[in-house]
């Protein structure tokens, strides 16, 4: 069976492809944002603020740590230069995100965002660094696979922070483009140097590695959606 890969990923691919998708699966979300979320005001607003963000920084802190790993464990310089601007892009959103929950709950989420990103080393155990297509999956899944929820979350929810959405729309919405097309590439570069059996080879177990990791990030994915519903009020039923 030949196995080829048709398209270059690309910001253009990603729109098309997710407004496709929401227009079949999702059309009651509108694509372009339609008012501006608000603040959180009540207590308990301000604690799940601290709670959806203070997850969101240990899933960024994770990214830093496992694309470290990989960078001694992968010996590609391409690859290190990719990484360096991830670990760096995505080190200064946790520490953004820790900055905006100081500034609206008055607490500093340090110790909860360590405790976030342990938790995903332990439903993931190595496989993030176990071989270099454990890394790929991994990367798939912690940066292109989250895509729609965060479309979704960035179109509808309710409740949110100016500063957090003037910086996403001014730079880590452009930081986290930048991670997706440059690891997407670098995988099809490798993939397309194979010989077409090497290539059968390589997807089936790229797929097998993808199975097992949305197997193991199941209930947190299921999770997230349900934050995104209950803590920011998101649309995520229509």
């Amino acid at each position: 069976m030949s196995t080829t890969l048709t398209r270059t990923w690309s910001v253009e691919f990603e729109k098309e492809t997710l407004e496709k998708l929401f227009s079949k699966y999702a059309p009651q979300v509108s694509l372009t944002r339609e008012y501006p979320t608000r603040a959180p005001i009540t207590k308990e607003e301000k604690d799940h603020f601290y709670q959806y963000w203070t997850a969101t920084g240990g899933h960024d802190l994770f990214i830093v740590q496992a694309a470290s790993k990989a960078i001694t464990l992968i010996p590609d310089s391409d690859l290190h230069f990719i990484l360096s601007r991830q670990i760096g892009d995505d080190g200064a959103h946790a520490i953004a995100f820790r900055e905006r929950i100081i500034a609206v709950t008055g607490r500093d989420p340090i110790d909860d965002i360590q405790t976030e990103a342990q938790r995903h080393w332990e439903f993931l155990e190595d496989i993030p660094c176990r071989n270099w297509l454990g890394f790929v999956a991994w990367e798939l899944h912690y940066e292109h696979h989250i895509l729609p929820q965060v479309w979704f979350n960035k179109l509808t929810s309710q409740i949110g922070d100016a500063v957090l959405a003037q910086q996403s729309n001014e730079r880590f919405s452009d930081d986290e483009a930048v991670h997706r097309v440059t690891i997407a590439n670098w995988w099809r570069q490798k993939f397309e140097q194979a010989s077409t059996q090497e290539r059968a080879e390589l997807a089936a177990q790229l797929l097998e590695l993808d199975e097992e990791i949305q197997k193991r990030r199941a209930a947190y994915i299921k999770q997230r959606w349900l934050d995104a519903e209950n803590l920011n009020g998101a649309n995520t039923q229509g």
